[in-house]
């Protein structure tokens, strides 16, 4: 069974609504605000979601695998509209064939002064992608489920006690820090609407943004 119906779809927005803020994730004064849309999409295997490779040439963040996403641009209304806007620029989704189902909890990124603004964004069936070279290297497509069969292996780090940074690992690389937190929240939450037990990682002392 997959969450593909209106109901369970709800179901799985108000998980991520209702995940509690990780500790030593509470605001920080001077960051610069950024946002990222998680994409969400019924696909062949159930509900998928997409993260993207970064392409060679970008300013920031440069070859590692985050969601679309950006700091907040003059024109935007808000980060929700970044969200959307980087989401289009980057993957070509125009916003009427979206659903934004939830915002999640800023994370902040560990390498640079950003916090990441992520919102879940459920995308219509019959749309597709058209990644943006300049920006997008690769596009994952991963099913939920494939996360709780095993079929994506799955790291973490010890920061100290009650802290841990996962990792997970694709063909293309491995998505780590920021990114890998957002990651890590929407499959507990999707865990939670499903009644599904969360796997504990393999933990590993090599620290892959250092």
């Amino acid at each position: 069974m997959t969450l593909d119906s209106t109901a369970e779809i709800d179901a799985l927005a108000a998980a991520v609504a209702a995940r509690p803020r990780r500790p030593g994730f509470d605001p920080e004064p001077g960051r610069i605000q950024a946002a990222v849309s998680v994409p969400l999409r019924s696909g062949e295997r159930g509900l998928e979601t997409w993260a993207i490779k970064r392409a060679d040439g970008m300013r920031h963040h440069a070859r590692e695998i985050a969601f679309p996403g950006g700091k907040r641009d003059e024109g935007d209304l808000d980060l929700r509209d970044t969200a959307l806007r980087e989401l289009e620029e980057e993957l070509g989704i125009e916003r009427g064939r979206t659903r934004v189902l939830a915002a999640m909890h800023p994370v902040p990124t560990a390498t640079s002064r950003f916090t990441l603004n992520p919102f879940v964004v459920l995308i219509a069936s019959d749309a597709v992608a058209r990644p943006e070279a300049a920006e997008v290297a690769a596009l994952i497509r991963m099913p939920l489920e494939d996360f709780f069969a095993g079929r994506v292996p799955y790291r973490a780090v010890e920061l100290g006690p009650g802290r841990r940074s996962p990792i997970f690992e694709f063909a293309v690389g491995s998505m780590y820090g920021a990114s890998a937190h957002v990651l890590d929240e929407l499959l507990r939450a999707y865990a939670e609407a499903r009644g599904l037990a969360f796997p504990e990682p393999a933990l590993t002392d090599r620290i892959p943004w250092l």
